[in-house]
């Protein structure tokens, strides 16, 4: 039942799992991305789906709005 879960199934559950997360630019997507890499160590991938009109947007966008966010001064 889902509120029997606790954190250590959880965890085993994405254990070696990739994981796709939209939005990943908004507030809630930057709090998401954040947590699983501070508590999910053993994720295999994470894959972000950032909405641009091309590649070298996307990658900028990456750059300005993920990478230099206050929530990943720690992991990049």
């Amino acid at each position: 039942m889902i509120g029997e879960m606790d954190a250590d199934s959880v965890v085993g559950y994405f254990r070696g799992k990739s994981i796709l997360i939209t939005g990943s630019t908004g507030f809630l997507g930057k709090v998401l991305v954040e947590k699983i890499l501070r508590v999910q160590p053993d994720v295999k991938k994470l894959f972000l789906l950032i909405r641009a009109p091309d590649a070298e947007s996307a990658k900028l966008r990456i750059q300005t709005e993920v990478k230099k966010s206050f929530l990943f001064f720690s992991w990049f």
